[in-house]
């Protein structure tokens, strides 16, 4: 009789796959920017939805930035981490489980430019959900420099989400989801909770002409 072990193990780019496409709502990148940016201690984001013709097609641009604390490399790499959170300890952080910036993979590109401890860090990220469909894990390619004055923070630039589909992205639309959906439209204003009191987001939907801000609550 023979007797042998099994340890489980993790098909890493089909997990990737199935997570990015778990999100039914394409809105929940919005969300899960929201919770990042105010985890990170943000008083000012921003989000801009705009279209821009690249080799002659239209690509769907979004913009979201803050200033929040940044990200040192630890951070940035449980950015594009599965599972990998280093909030999972924080008591009062919003997202902890590592899962939820991995809707951004559904995309043609991401660059995350963070500033953190006098730091610049910015990282590319080309074709993650193409990689992923062919069982390839996509790798992001990191430049690290002195940030001089630039102050900390995060900008990201998701291009060609949602295979560019826009539909959900007017500006309306995402003002609603803000409110009824994420932690920005929370009411705990009402009940003393003010550490978020002074936020602002500042918001440009793709059917908008110009920012309109929002305050926290």
């Amino acid at each position: 009789m023979a007797q042998f072990q099994i340890t489980p193990a993790v098909d890493a780019a089909r997990e990737f796959l199935e997570i990015s496409g778990d999100f039914t709502n394409p809105l929940e990148l919005v969300r899960e920017s929201i919770s990042n940016s105010l985890d990170a201690d943000a008083t000012e984001i921003t989000f801009e939805f705009h279209s821009r013709k690249e080799q002659g097609l239209r690509v769907l641009h979004i913009v979201a930035s803050d200033n929040g604390t940044g990200m040192d490399r630890e951070e940035l790499q449980a950015f594009f981490d599965l599972g990998n959170s280093t909030k999972r300890n924080n008591p009062n952080a919003i997202g902890e489980k590592g899962h939820g910036t991995k809707v951004f993979f559904n995309c043609q590109s991401i660059e995350v430019e963070t500033v953190k401890g006098g730091t610049r860090r910015v990282a590319r990220m080309m074709q993650p959900y193409a990689s992923l469909h062919e069982g390839e894990l996509p790798r992001a390619e990191v430049q690290e420099s002195e940030a001089g004055d630039q102050p900390s923070g995060t900008r990201i630039l998701i291009k060609g989400f949602n295979n560019n589909n826009g539909d959900k992205f007017t500006h309306e639309r995402l003002k609603d989801y803000i409110a009824w959906f994420t932690k920005f439209g929370s009411i705990e204003l009402e009940f003393g909770h003010e550490r978020y009191a002074a936020c602002t987001l500042k918001l440009k939907g793709l059917d908008a002409a110009e920012f309109e801000t929002l305050r926290f609550g």
